[in-house]
This record gives structure tokens, sequence and C-alpha cells, in this order.
């Protein structure tokens, strides 16, 4: 059960931070990398997020040890409108629907729906974030987020799902990054 619950919370933490809108340039700039540390009920998750064509593909690999597993390493690939959740242990690649604000684009809709709210402005990796709180619900677990937001991207965010806290923080980001389109290729086990 706890390991589900791991599983479940990086898969919200993934699909916040994946801002999936086709036809919306979903980030201020054309490509980057960004590393982020997440913290999850006391383990600390590595993770590498890839972008390129202002968000239309994006590759988020993590890579995390679970006990009685072992390491576990799995992405979240977004490409042509869709998104995809590999887990390279399983050999299992599975459609995710989900729907998420395009921080980048934000909507009224999007703004009701989420419960969103602008709650001020910080400096975060020397980047001017617009901070948001919002509300998100995963398989029947609310979520409450508070997010820092630097040209679409979140670099930073609190979330706490049942009580469980989580902790992202993007640890360094490269803007103008070239990434190979290999990195976008969903697997085929």
């Amino acid at each position: 059960m706890k390991t589900k619950l791991i599983f479940t919370s990086l898969l919200l933490l993934a699909t916040v931070s994946l801002f999936a809108q086709e036809g919306s340039k979903r980030y201020g700039f054309k490509s980057a990398t960004v590393k982020y540390n997440t913290s999850v009920m006391g383990q600390n998750v590595e993770s590498t997020t890839y972008i390129d064509n202002s968000g239309a593909l994006e590759c988020q690999k993590t890579k995390m040890s679970v006990p009685g597993m072992g390491d576990v390493e799995s992405a979240v690939i977004t490409k042509e409108g869709k998104i995809w959740s590999v887990n390279y242990a399983l050999k299992s690649v599975q459609e995710v629907n989900t729907e998420q604000p395009n921080f980048n684009d934000l909507s009224e809709d999007a703004i009701k729906k989420y419960n969103i709210k602008e709650v001020g402005k910080e400096k975060f990796l020397d980047k001017d974030c617009t901070v948001y709180t919002m509300e998100n619900e995963a398989q029947g677990m609310k979520a409450q987020v508070k997010v820092w937001v630097y040209k679409g991207l979140g670099l930073k965010q609190e979330t706490d799902i049942a009580g469980m806290k989580i902790l992202a923080t993007a640890k360094e980001i490269n803007e103008g990054a070239t990434i190979l389109p290999q990195v976008f290729e969903v697997p085929n086990f």
C-alpha cells in the first residue's frame, strides 16, 4: 500500500508539472533541462525533465530506490498532445488521461476548475516566479498545491495529499539546452 501511495504521489507530482495542452506553448522558452529533487515520505527522489519545442515535447525521467524492489526507473513522456507513463522495471507503458492547467496561458476555466489563486511573486534559482495555490485530484485523493512558476514551468512545488507532504524543488535549469530526439521516444516493450 505504501509503495502504491508513493507511485500515486509521484504520478500526481509529475502530472502537475506537465501542463499538457496541444496547440498551446506551455513554456516561455524553446528548450531546457531541469534537475529536480523531490522529498516523499522521507525519501529523496532525483529526476530530470527534458523540454523541447516550448513544451510540445517533454520527458521527466526518475530513478528511485523502493524497499523490496530496488532501484525503479520511470518516465513521463509528453508528445503529440498525449502523456505516457513508463515503468522500465515492469516494462510497462500506459497512456495517462490527465488534464492540467497551462500556466503559460492560464484560462478562466482552469482557474475555476483548479481553484487557482496567484499569491505572490518570489525569486527561486534567481528566476522571477509567480506563486500560485491550487487544488488537484488524482485517483480520488485531493491535493493542495503551492507552485512557483517561471515562464510556465513549476520550479518549486509543495503538495499536501491526505496529510502526506511532498516537496519538489528544481536544483538547476539549463534553458536553451540541446535535447536529443530519442529522449522523447515511447518504448515498445
